[in-house]
């Protein structure tokens, strides 16, 4: 009890006493980079180029092999450098090094990006990629915790979960103008441009000065391997929460990464074009909802708890990749989808499908900002870098195992019969992620909320 304490007393060495919306926003500049490249780049750049490089034949595989490549590596990296920069002393401050080294060396790898023509070689650029952006984000995440008071975690959860969807949004809307024309390289030179803005931004004007607890060994060992003991008796409601964000995640990333596919081979079997902009609809659609009920959502778990709030987000995952399985059926009256269709120019169906972005949206907003909070809620004081590097095993391993089991069976069963009316892989793809959801919500049912977060949000709300 006595190491927590030391513990907390070191974080809020470095903590600002209030935060508001000027110091909220500071810290989430750079996920809002974060959000536009790691979204934009795996929903609209890396699905046509690599359809480009390899042909529709194999465009699933190879997707999944990349992305499930590169962020092995993220799900390795990203937690052992969060447990270096909670033991770093330097005067600069333990965690903007990495943040600034990091960001750096994304750029430059995306310049590279833009220059590759043959998959083998972006496949060794995304790895290089992931590497530099790990190297930055665990610190990254850590410093929000040393900055911010506990009492307003709730808050910061918001600002997390929004930084990330504007990113997104404005990493959507962005890209899809450049991609819209075949300019990928563009894209691709605006996320490093980006990534540089906001970590000068981040280094300059967030304060750094959180202290290492002197009970941790700076030895190979325990920043390696020993990052990954995670005692299950200390800390199983932390991996209860784990394993439920995985699969939620693996429902959300499996339905961004396939929409373009889903789009061109059901919807534009002709326009690359085309299907871009569709894919671009949908993706703008989701994270703007995601975006308007992230602080709702942050306040909303302050009073009720963030494990009831985590439910309600699967369920409304669940409902709108349901509603994809069965996309080919007329689900929604006209009324609804009539009049996005006319100012659109897009056929009906493809409006309905629009609509089913709608809970999905909802869905992820909350959960972004929630699930987050929570993790801060669960986790040691004393190693934020470390525990939120760790929770990356969720989220960038999400990504893993959705793309590596989806991607084959996408393919597979594409070259087969249709099924509920359209290509047979979109239905069972789908269907797997419906299902991806509902595993989530009785993942995080053993997970007990800790008494301090409940103290809080029984205090006056403001």
């Amino acid at each position: 009890m006595a190491s927590a304490d030391v513990a907390i007393a070191s974080r809020r060495g470095g903590a600002w006493e209030s935060v508001g919306l000027r110091r909220l926003t500071l810290l989430s500049i750079y996920w809002v980079a974060i959000g536009w490249l790691w979204n934009a780049l795996g929903a609209q750049v890396l699905p046509p180029v690599i359809t480009r490089m390899v042909g529709q034949a194999h465009q699933g595989t190879a997707l999944s092999a990349l992305e499930g490549f590169g962020t092995l590596v993220a799900v390795v990296w990203q937690p052992v450098v969060g447990a270096l920069s909670d033991r770093t002393r330097l005067r600069w401050g333990r965690r903007r090094p990495y943040i600034a080294g990091g960001a750096l060396g994304s750029s430059l790898f995306l310049v590279v990006m833009a220059f590759v023509g043959v998959y083998f070689w972006l496949l060794i650029v995304y790895f290089l990629l992931q590497i530099a952006s790990n190297t930055a984000q665990a610190p990254y995440q850590g410093l929000g915790p040393d900055a911010v008071p506990e009492k307003d975690f709730g808050k910061f959860g918001a600002f997390y979960g929004m930084g990330n969807l504007v990113g997104t949004l404005i990493g959507f809307l962005v890209t899809g103008i450049f991609t819209a024309s075949g300019q990928y390289g563009a894209a691709l030179f605006a996320m490093a441009a980006m990534l540089v803005v906001s970590m000068v931004l981040t280094v300059t004007l967030v304060p750094d000065r959180g202290r290492p607890d002197g009970s941790l060994g700076m030895s190979v060992g325990e920043i390696t391997l020993g990052t990954f003991k995670i005692s299950p008796r200390r800390h199983g409601d932390f991996l209860w929460l784990m394993g439920s964000r995985l699969l939620i995640l693996m429902g959300v990333v499996g339905l961004e990464t396939y929409a373009q596919f889903f789009f061109k081979d059901v919807f534009y079997p002709h326009s690359t074009n085309h299907a871009n902009a569709a894919t671009t609809y949908l993706l703008a659609i989701i994270v703007v909802l995601a975006i308007a009920v992230c602080y709702p959502a942050a306040r909303l778990s302050d009073r009720w708890g963030r494990k009831p709030m985590v439910i309600v987000c699967a369920i409304l995952g669940a409902l709108g990749a349901l509603g994809l399985v069965f996309s080919h059926y007329t689900l929604l009256p006209s009324v609804m989808t009539a009049p996005i269709a006319s100012l659109l120019g897009i056929p009906r169906g493809l409006a309905q499908v629009l609509w089913f972005g709608v809970p999905i949206g909802v869905g992820i907003g909350c959960f972004l900002t929630v699930d987050w909070a929570f993790m801060i809620d669960l986790i040691p004081p004393a190693e934020t870098g470390r525990f939120l590097g760790f929770s990356n095993i969720a989220t960038a391993g999400s990504g893993i195992i959705a793309r590596f089991i989806a991607g084959p069976v996408l393919d597979h069963f594409n070259a087969g019969g249709h099924i509920l009316g359209e290509l047979g892989g979109y239905p069972v793809v789908f269907g797997m992620f419906v299902v991806y959801f509902v595993a989530g919500i009785f993942l995080v049912l053993p997970v007990v909320e800790p008494r301090r977060r409940r103290t809080l949000s029984a205090g006056p709300a403001g």
